[in-house]
């Protein structure tokens, strides 16, 4: 193994301590993920591993915009698009979610898709680039989503736990948006990929 890809390699097992220190409830896992930190942060200070960019882990970085996809999969004839169905509150939302650290911003996309949604496919058109809190008064953090059409190339059924199910909507009559999903800008994606125009903020 390279040494950069050790360092990738820590880098992943820390991001993945992390969001699970954030959202585990169960202690024991609690004790676990806190193990893998410390093995991550410890191995990544060793000689010869030094990660010397700028550690995101870190609350003294330059405060940014957290960045998350949204997926734009139509039907064959274009006049269906996919949702899935969340977990937390039983509505709906384009599949996708935060980019991780890892990938790009369309594997990011792609792998939220797969997950998801069962859906393996391609970039076909990045949609657009909003501000997820534009006009909107919040204490959350400002949140950049970008917008890709996806062109599906398999489908399966297996979904992650997150999801509860997934089924194609008409266009002009779309379910309930999930609170997990800015609303606007999701309905501002599906019609920058009907006119094939790119949008931002």
């Amino acid at each position: 193994m390279e040494k950069n890809d050790i360092t990738d390699f820590l880098w992943k097992i820390e991001e993945l301590a992390h969001a699970g220190l954030k959202y585990t409830k169960d202690i024991y896992a609690q004790d676990y993920f806190l193990e893998l930190e410390k093995k991550a942060k410890e191995l990544l200070n060793t000689e010869g591993i030094y990660f010397s960019s700028p550690n995101v882990f870190k609350r003294n970085v330059y405060p940014t915009p957290n960045i998350s996809t949204r997926a734009i999969i139509f039907s064959k004839d274009r006049k269906e698009v996919l949702m899935v169905k969340e977990r937390a509150d039983s509505l709906w939302s384009f599949p996708g979610g935060w980019c991780e650290l890892s990938l790009s911003p369309s594997q990011s996309c792609l792998k939220e898709c797969r997950e998801e949604a069962g859906v393996k496919g391609k970039i076909k058109k990045l949609l657009g680039v909003l501000d997820r809190y534009h006009n909107i008064e919040t204490t959350s953090v400002p949140e950049y989503i970008l917008g890709f059409e996806v062109e599906i190339e398999e489908e399966r059924d297996e979904l992650c736990f997150e999801i509860l199910e997934k089924r194609y909507f008409p266009i002009t009559s779309l379910p309930v948006f999930s609170h997990k999903n800015n609303e606007e800008a999701c309905r501002r994606f599906l019609q920058a990929a009907i006119e094939e125009k790119t949008i931002f903020d």
